[in-house]
């Protein structure tokens, strides 16, 4: 089982620790997190990525898979509303290059900046406010 630390490094390359869900309304722990008290299981449940990477091909992360990137990843980072997924392929890309350890102190240090966090808040707040318009 993944540590708390670590359940922060979502297997698509999201880094958790900057979620709506884990900072604002504090119902998720991370894609990781195997609590059954939190909304990861939903969002795994929800998300193809995940059903690949971690069901389907038993990786920890998609940077770990031969096929990186494949047409599933692509088209996740390139999701028209969900634009906070567009820095995954270079997160992976990293996570590759110097290990999961490495991004997650990386991570840590680069979203420490409070104004920074608020920005990617109320660009997660946007995309939220998109996909509700668009899907209901």
């Amino acid at each position: 089982m993944p540590d708390e630390r670590t359940t922060l490094a979502a297997p698509c390359g999201l880094y958790c620790g900057v979620c709506r869900n884990k900072l604002v309304a504090e119902v998720c722990h991370g894609c990781g997190c195997q609590c059954g008290e939190c909304a990861a299981a939903a969002h795994r449940d929800a998300c193809a990525v995940y059903r690949c990477c971690v069901g389907e091909q038993q990786l920890r992360s998609c940077a770990d898979c031969d096929d990186f990137p494949c047409t599933r990843l692509i088209q996740f980072s390139c999701d028209p509303i969900w634009r906070t997924h567009r820095p995954i392929l270079e997160n992976l890309r990293r996570v590759r290059s110097i290990g999961v350890e490495a991004w997650l102190n990386e991570q840590e240090e680069y979203w420490a900046d409070q104004v920074r966090q608020e920005r990617w808040l109320r660009l997660a707040s946007q995309c939220e406010a998109e996909r509700r318009e668009v899907y209901g």
